[in-house]
């Protein structure tokens, strides 16, 4: 069995110079806990009910004053009624904890494939459920009438999230992705304001692992929060979190079953991230909560042993602790171009900070204007204080291919002063030459309906490099640029480029959702209007181009201009299906 315990580095003194702590790290330790209350945590049962059922005789065996059973989605197989009756009939039927408390999953979303609970049928999608009956459900099982809860047991603090919309009753180009509103995030900020006071763990739950966090993250399984970033920023503010996640029933043997997950201008030493397996394997998370922490425990009950044991440490909330966050506007601009930098910086402890200001560091041949601020000069607990810079190039200086540009944050008096660092660096782009293609050259800009414009790969999903090969009515492209309209590219050609030529069309190939429904999900295929613009000039527009076309050859003279633009836009109507490919995008250039 493999023993951890994190070691929260915040917790340690200031370093000789006043400075705060860096990032957290992992030591290998036996833990020394004692347990003033546990409870289990499963996922993914899915329909395996025997395994369900010794997975939980064994976690009462081995736990038998558990408190609560915590289920992490994928309750049931595909959202029938009646199999959550046979999951609550095995809850009474068997020994521990009868106190539920439950997180929706994917798989509560499956019946409408169905038109029986014996019959696949696809064609006839959703045969006849609604988003509202399938919520209906898992609410009547849950004992609650919305997706996000809270539930304190025995002092121990539980947080379940879940998406707020079926999205691809909502949106036919997404998949089973995660809706968070607004009011869930701040609902959430709120509760783990409350909940980390006293420095211990809160643990929060939710079906889809953010991505590359645990182990099988790192690809699509990791691309279906749609807050993606949101959920991560509020959950690196708090280095008692630990997230909760399933879905890809990864095994807890692994490396990455949990991680310390350290997020840009969070707290330095991050949040906990642990992987739950799932039922369907035969394991389960045992976790108790003590004063000195988090104990969790990973089990195998095929074979019949202990296989991970992590220690999350209580947090001095009286040290200090702060983040620093900087953000260019973007990471590429053309020569003797501005940009705009902001810096944001956090007390994440109960003590002020105060004197707190934001100094840049400019390299030489630049300079720095202040153009926003705000925030006060002492800071309280969550509190921020943010500017924002314009850097520009001084005339006559000589210009480097990297701009380095770093912010100071200030804090302090005398022996109890303090400073933070960040840096970040903005690449100055030349001008192609020679016959290059746009996929293999920066984008001063960007933008797209779903992820980012794809390199050589149709538009996938959130993730960047999740797409396919380009494919337009059977021809395949191994060059150009994928994307979901509405899009737009710019490259930087700096007057040295007279030609662009490219095949357009619609992608053969719609990302297909794990339900299967029918036409590969594509209804009518897809309208997309292609545009090409020489700076601020239209130079041209293809009109609407159909899926199931073949691709449209296109060369045109670019009057030497600054910039390219490469516009996709919907056909009129929704951007259902308008996965639109440049194959071959490529400039001719001098040189």
């Amino acid at each position: 069995m493999r023993q951890t315990r994190w070691t929260a580095t915040a917790l340690a003194a200031l370093v000789a110079c006043g400075g705060l702590a860096a990032s957290a790290s992992a030591g290998e330790r036996t833990p020394d806990h004692t347990s003033v209350g546990t409870f289990d945590v499963m996922s993914d049962i899915q329909g395996a009910l025997q395994a369900f059922r010794d997975v939980r005789e064994e976690a009462h065996e081995l736990a038998p004053d558990s408190k609560a059973l915590v289920i992490n989605g994928d309750i049931v197989d595909r959202g029938y009624d009646f199999e959550y009756q046979e999951v609550t009939d095995i809850i009474a039927e068997t020994p521990g904890p009868q106190t539920t408390f439950s997180s929706i999953g994917n798989h509560e979303a499956y019946a409408p494939a169905w038109c029986s609970p014996t019959s696949l049928c696809q064609p006839s999608w959703p045969n006849g459920f609604t988003e509202e009956e399938l919520y209906d459900s898992f609410y009547a099982f849950a004992g609650r009438d919305e997706v996000y809860a809270e539930q304190v047991v025995d002092g121990i603090p539980l947080l379940t999230l879940g998406t707020e919309r079926l999205m691809w009753w909502e949106d036919p180009n997404l998949d089973d992705h995660i809706y968070l509103s607004d009011e869930q995030l701040s609902w959430l900020r709120a509760r783990l304001d409350h909940h980390t006071r006293d420095g211990r763990p809160v643990f929060v739950f939710t079906h889809y692992p953010l991505y590359d966090t645990v182990t099988a993250s790192d690809g699509t399984s990791g691309e279906f929060h749609l807050q993606d970033d949101q959920l991560r920023q509020i959950l690196g503010d708090y280095p008692q979190a630990v997230l909760f996640t399933s879905h890809t029933h990864a095994s807890l043997r692994d490396d990455r079953w949990a991680r310390r997950i350290v997020v840009p201008g969070g707290h330095p030493d991050g949040f906990t991230a642990v992987n739950t397996g799932g039922v369907v394997n035969r394991q389960v998370l045992q976790v108790s909560l003590g004063a000195d922490g988090a104990r969790i425990r990973a089990r195998d009950v095929a074979a019949g042993e202990w296989v991970q044991d992590l220690v999350v440490p209580t947090v001095d909330p009286k040290h200090r602790a702060a983040g620093l966050r900087v953000d260019p506007v973007s990471e590429h601009i053309a020569p003797g171009s501005s940009v705009e930098v902001a810096a944001e910086f956090t007390n994440f402890s109960r003590r002020q900070l105060v004197h707190v200001q934001l100094e840049p560091v400019v390299p030489a041949g630049w300079e720095a204007e202040r153009i926003a601020e705000s925030g006060r000069r002492h800071l309280g607990r969550g509190e921020t204080a943010s500017a924002t810079w314009r850097l520009s190039p001084v005339d006559g200086a000589e210009q480097t291919d990297t701009l380095d540009f770093a912010v100071n944050a200030e804090f302090g008096r005398g022996s109890h002063a303090g400073t933070i660092t960040e840096q970040t660096s903005i690449e100055v782009v030349a001008a192609p030459t020679g016959t290059p293609y746009v996929s293999d050259l920066p984008f001063i800009a960007s933008s797209n309906a779903l992820g980012p414009v794809e390199r050589d790969q149709s538009n996938g999903s959130l993730g960047e490099g999740d797409g396919f090969p380009l494919t337009v009515n059977g021809v395949r492209y191994d060059k150009g640029l994928g994307t979901l309209a509405p899009s737009e590219t710019v490259v930087y050609l700096g007057e040295n480029c007279t030609r662009f030529a490219a095949s357009v069309g619609v992608d053969d190939r719609a990302p297909q959702s794990s339900q299967n429904r029918p036409d590969d999900g594509r209804g009518d295929g897809g309208d997309v209007v292609f545009q090409v613009w020489a700076d601020d000039e239209k130079v041209w527009d293809s009109g609407i181009v159909y899926a199931g076309e073949g691709a449209r050859d296109m060369d045109v003279h670019l009057n030497d201009a600054e910039t390219l633009r490469l516009v996709v836009t919907d056909g009129g109507d929704e951007n259902w299906w308008d996965y639109a490919d440049w194959g071959l995008a490529r400039l001719t250039c001098r040189g």
